[in-house]
């Protein structure tokens, strides 16, 4: 007899063993070097003893037997990196990269390699990656410490705990569990659906072990088959995505993962056969578990289902805004030219960093001087630490060269002084003058006082964010009505250092990329500014992002709710069969369908109530987090408790109905035909 149940688990658990390797060899591909040991190389001072970096790390090649491989990120594409590498004789396959190019298993980065003699004229502080012998990264270490630089080190840039807790915790822990569910649905009521069959098994002297030998003969084959069948798909359709790159490495995360899957199949098959073997023979024979033990079991996967499903629902919805968000960021950035964000990498020592930040501030106000920066930086608090009414935009010279503003008298505003601070009011803002005014004395250093003039401006007007939100991520594209405050770079507001750290948070741009490129100083190019990244790649970056996170939401939260309906359809089985003759009786005596079935509608208020309840206290266990880390909700958090109310109610009214409408359709088709249940 075909156990569908069983092999449909099998096919779960192979098909989520293939997905989840493929998404972790991917992200390991995106973020670094799989198969290599890391060097983060910092010092005070630059240093190469007389010998340019590509002779340095060419040496260190040769001595230590290994690859070494220095990472620079590119200066306009996040989405790029460059591979600088030397090798040793013995290492013909990296040495194959120069050539046929890195074999990358993810589509969404770019890897460019280029041979060590490249590196010329290059700071050596920066990111080494170490294929080769075990003692290899000890022996490169100490090339670099001999000239003095400090040395962190990483013996495996992709660990077990790194990938363990990316599949359970990280970005696909929801997808774990939810195959988790599915697979012990699945595997459960593979055997209680067989559980007539295991009685006859029973009345002719038969055993756990006898039963599970008789199954495994019969199911292996299938077992086998369809794993090899999904394994080959997956090969074909690996083959069509990156030629089979990394193949090795993601087959074998793939075997483990399937290895521990049939494991936990096993194990739950095992013990639902226990179970079973446990219930009375006259019950098994006519097709019932015992229902003491069928109905906790149901529930033990049906409340943590509806929990689940509520959960990956609701952040179906804030994913779904996320990345509408994302997508009208992306619209608007496509008009914002070549301004691009700095990106900062400080490989140096502490005291050298704060030198850096006064001088590369400096030189960026001189930059903002010429028109050259584009400043967009909320201002969130007044003097006394409540916030504003409103929204308050610092800009600069070079924000409102390109987005001018109108004063009440319809002139155009599109300058600031640059030894002047502006602020202008819409007509109609509650903000007062005073306030905004101490707010900037309060972030004034020392005893300075800065010349601040006062406009009002015409209501309704729209000033562009650059895409950049509160916590430096891609946001809202634009403010409406916000009150603005122009501050010249000479003003005495933003000290060399402040400025910097502006620019590092993303609230300062870069007007064009190109430019800045070659305006840049080379003791900043590098070491401390290593890219300067256009915000429409950026954006674009971000919105690819927050759509694909989106795809694994929903079909998360579809198989969720699958598995919750699942269990209302065996839950109305097992109903129906366990209390078949107390039904039959209450029938016969008139009783109405919801006083027949009671008890099971307060089984279901209790499951609705802790749904219920577990929203609330997620959602006030959130808020109080937040008031005592003094900030905000996070927008994703806070649409998700917004929406875990109506998906409770939603998810629970569709359940509710379905196991009605599957205990009413039982317990007609058990009394129209006699079954025998009812004897």
């Amino acid at each position: 007899m075909k156990n569908t149940g069983l092999r449909l688990a099998v096919a779960v658990a192979v098909l989520y063993a293939l997905f989840v390797s493929f998404m972790v060899t991917k992200i390991a591909d995106e973020s670094t070097l799989p198969g290599s040991s890391q060097i983060t190389v910092s010092g005070d001072e630059i240093t190469t003893a007389g010998e340019g970096l590509n002779a340095i790390i060419q040496g260190a090649a040769d001595s230590s037997g290994a690859t070494v491989v220095r990472e620079i990120r590119d200066l306009h594409d996040a989405s790029a990196r460059h591979f600088y590498i030397a090798t040793s004789p013995g290492r013909q396959s990296e040495s194959n990269w120069l050539e046929d190019g890195y074999p990358g298993f993810s589509h969404n980065v770019s890897t460019f390699v280029h041979p060590a003699t490249d590196l010329e004229g290059v700071d050596p502080r920066g990111k080494y990656y170490v294929i080769g012998p075990n003692d290899a990264l000890d022996s490169v270490s100490q090339v670099f410490q001999n000239l003095n630089y400090s040395i962190e080190t990483s013996k495996s840039v992709v660990s077990t705990r790194a990938v363990v807790s990316t599949i359970l915790v990280g970005a696909l822990g929801s997808a774990t569990f939810v195959a988790l569910l599915l697979v012990t649905l699945l595997t459960g009521f593979s055997v209680l659906t067989r559980v007539k069959n295991y009685a006859i098994l029973r009345l002719h002297g038969g055993t756990i072990p006898v039963a599970l030998k008789r199954d495994l003969r019969q199911e292996l084959p299938a077992t086998i088959r369809t794993s090899l069948s999904l394994t080959f798909l997956s090969l074909v359709a690996l083959f069509f995505y990156n030629g089979w790159n990394q193949l090795g490495r993601y087959f074998s995360l793939a075997l483990i993962v399937i290895a521990v899957a049939f494991v936990v199949i096993g194990c739950l098959y095992v013990a639902t056969l226990y179970v079973s073997f446990d219930s009375k023979i006259l019950e098994a024979i006519k097709g019932r578990l015992g229902f003491r033990v069928a109905v906790p079991a149901t529930y033990l996967i049906r409340i943590p289902s509806l929990i689940l499903a509520v959960s990956l629902i609701a952040s179906t919805f804030a994913a779904a805004m996320s990345a509408h968000q994302a997508k009208q960021s992306l619209d608007a950035m496509a008009q914002t030219g070549s301004a691009a964000r700095i990106v900062f990498e400080g490989h140096v020592s502490p005291e050298e960093m704060d030198k850096l930040a006064y001088a590369s501030g400096k030189w960026l106000k001189d930059q903002d001087n010429a028109g050259n920066t584009i400043m967009a930086e909320p201002l969130l608090e007044k003097s006394d630490g409540t916030e504003f009414s409103e929204d308050v935009l610092m800009v600069n010279r070079g924000y409102l060269q390109r987005n001018p503003v109108i004063d009440s008298e319809g002139n155009s505003i599109n300058d600031v002084p640059e030894n002047r601070i502006t602020v202008m009011l819409p007509e109609q803002a509650t903000t007062s003058m005073e306030d905004v005014t101490n707010s900037l004395l309060a972030n004034v250093r020392g005893n300075y006082s800065p010349r601040i003039n006062h406009v009002q401006l015409r209501d309704h007007q729209t000033h562009p964010l650059y895409g950049i939100s509160e916590d430096g991520r891609n946001g809202n594209s634009s403010q409406e009505n916000a009150v603005i405050v122009a501050v010249g770079s000479n003003s005495g507001l933003i000290s060399d250092d402040d400025y910097m750290a502006s620019a590092s948070q993303g609230w300062v741009l870069m007007a064009d990329a190109e430019e800045a490129l070659t305006e840049t100083p080379k003791e900043f190019l590098g070491t401390w500014i290593a890219a300067y990244i256009p915000i429409g790649q950026i954006a674009a970056n971000e919105s690819a992002d927050r759509l694909e996170a989106l795809r694994l939401q929903i079909t998360s939260a579809l198989v969720a709710l699958l598995v919750l309906l699942a269990t209302a359809v065996g839950l109305a089985q097992i109903h129906v069969r366990g209390n078949s003759q107390s039904i039959l009786v209450r029938f016969l005596h008139g009783w109405g369908f919801f006083s027949t079935h009671r008890w099971l509608f307060k089984g279901e208020a209790i499951v609705l109530a802790i749904a219920i309840g577990w929203a609330v206290v997620t959602g006030i266990w959130a808020a109080v987090q937040s008031s005592i880390s003094n900030g905000p909700f996070n927008s994703a958090d806070l649409s998700i408790y917004q929406w875990q109310p109506i998906v409770v109610l939603v998810v629970a009214v569709i359940n509710l109905l379905l196991l009605l409408f599957m205990v009413r359709r039982r317990t007609n088709a058990m009394i129209r035909t006699h079954s025998e249940e009812t004897a």
